[in-house]
């Protein structure tokens, strides 16, 4: 019987413990979460922000290169903004809904996933987004003066137009094989290495640190 009654007491002991380290546990998870919260919803905003942006510039371009129709470089300019303002539409609400999946509710393990998701589109998607730029900065440059003091670029050098257009082009293609070798073999020097980090979000890079924590202390 005093067996019985020990064993029963040790059964109380134990069950208490396991309460009190679960509520230790979740004492110092919870400010960690709100935390990966507040990282995303920054992220969010940005996001929403960068949507709202690119609604503005396909609604002018399009209407640029309605009016210019019959001018054909300027119906090109105009046609590459907004097919890229279109993109870039497309990809901040892509990465609205992948951060929408992150739940404050999920397992760690299924936060690690969909936040690794996330930071692997937004990091192709700031490549593919950014290396454009490259060139497009000149339809760009064409399409805003035009439409602002009525200057055209093209019309007035259009050799210099075209050289660097191609110098762009080439930029571009010199950039895809360097991103292509850092895929590979990621690059040794720390700053190159923070950069791509960077690519990928600071708010991601925060809340994926919060969640990594999170993960360890738990398995310990």
């Amino acid at each position: 019987m005093e067996l019985e009654q020990l064993k029963a007491a040790w059964n109380r002991v134990e069950q208490r413990l396991d309460a009190a380290e679960a509520l230790a546990l979740q004492a110092w998870r919870e400010p960690r979460q709100q935390r990966l919260q507040r990282e995303l919803r920054r992220f969010g905003l940005v996001q929403g922000l960068w949507l709202l942006a690119w609604l503005a510039v396909v609604v002018l371009a399009a209407g640029f290169w309605v009016h210019h129709r019959h001018v054909p470089h300027l119906l090109v300019a105009g046609v590459l903004i907004h097919l890229y303002g279109i993109a870039a539409i497309w990809v901040a609400a892509t990465r609205l809904l992948l951060a929408a999946r992150l739940h404050a509710t999920g397992t760690v393990l299924d936060q690690l996933r969909r936040l690794a998701q996330l930071r692997r589109f937004t990091t192709i998607s700031e490549v593919a987004l950014g290396l454009p730029w490259c060139w497009l900065w000149l339809p760009a440059l064409q399409v805003g003066m035009m439409a602002s003091v009525r200057i055209d670029l093209y019309a007035a050098a259009p050799r210099w137009f075209l050289a660097t257009l191609a110098s762009g082009l080439l930029a571009m293609a010199a950039s895809v094989l360097l991103a292509r070798r850092w895929a590979a073999q990621p690059p040794r020097q720390p700053w190159l290495r923070a950069m791509i980090d960077h690519l990928s979000g600071h708010a991601l890079a925060r809340a994926h640190s919060q969640l990594q924590e999170i993960a360890r202390f738990e398995r310990e």
